[in-house]
């Protein structure tokens, strides 16, 4: 997408995610560029390596002096590569339900990543309606795309659920109208001020605490679930401008739902996850 490709920076940014007390935290960003051009939900993805985005996201404790503090940026040395190892791990396949057209994706047979070593060993690597999944080992779950051409990806380990407990979750918007507009307008500050003046009146719903990697993408911490949990993600809401003058906006989100000791599991999964934001295997 034209003025949205992120991958192409060559300045490389490193963010961590500090885990946030419940609560909101708004950070107001400027909006993304224009971009010319429709979008098709399975448009040919361009090659990767789902480890080589020049993004990343590092989820960790908050320190005991600021625990509702908002998110900020350290040195890069917040990941020491000494403790890294690169890993290749064989791709499974979620078999997935179609509200409508069947469709055919297209995945590597393994893929290559570079994680925690305590982690080295403990994953694999999952393929779901065009995306490549990280999860710990044993886990699955369901793959839905509806006849809108939206997508939601659950995936949890064995006795798990797919309402409670530990989780991953990945949702697309779908290609009706307003869709996007409702599903980004929680994590995009330029969505909710262009909310009204796009049709959709004044928003009045809730604002997830996080900020921003790019124009189009937004690191966040939505508040613990019920259980304790710690709820982390990314968000990805490029602006699109068509000639016939009905301007559109792209959603896809993954979120982690994981034990509040399990922060490098998630840096793991949603750092593997952010270039396929933008290009999924299709």
């Amino acid at each position: 997408m034209k003025g949205t490709g992120w991958m192409r920076r060559v300045v490389i940014l490193v963010i961590m995610l500090v885990i946030t007390a419940c609560g909101d935290h708004p950070t107001s960003i400027g909006g993304p560029k224009p971009t010319t051009g429709g979008f098709s939900s399975h448009s040919a993805a361009h090659s990767f390596s789902p480890s080589s985005s020049p993004l990343s996201v590092s989820i960790s404790s908050p320190s005991p002096s600021s625990p509702s503090s908002i998110p900020h940026q350290p040195s890069p040395s917040a990941n020491p590569v000494s403790l890294m190892q690169v890993v290749t791990l064989p791709v499974s396949i979620v078999t997935p339900s179609f509200g409508g057209e069947v469709v055919t994706f297209h995945y590597p047979k393994t893929v290559s990543v570079t994680v925690p070593v305590e982690w080295a060993s403990q994953l694999q690597a999952v393929g779901a309606l065009g995306f490549v999944i990280l999860t710990p080992k044993g886990w699955s779950g369901t793959a839905q795309e509806g006849a809108d051409g939206s997508k939601r990806v659950i995936l949890y380990p064995s006795g798990g659920s797919a309402q409670h407990g530990p989780r991953i979750l990945l949702n697309t918007s779908s290609a009706c109208v307003g869709c996007a507009w409702f599903a980004a307008a929680p994590y995009f500050s330029w969505v909710r001020q262009h909310f009204a003046s796009a049709g959709w009146g004044t928003y009045h719903g809730p604002v997830i605490s996080g900020y921003a990697l790019s124009a189009d993408l937004r690191a966040y911490h939505a508040p613990n679930t019920p259980m304790g949990y710690h709820v982390n993600g990314i968000a990805y809401a490029p602006f699109i401008e068509n000639p016939n003058g009905h301007d559109q906006i792209l959603f896809r989100q993954a979120e982690t739902i994981l034990p509040p000791g399990e922060h490098s599991l998630a840096t793991v999964i949603l750092n593997n996850l952010l270039p396929q934001l933008e290009n999924p295997y299709v």
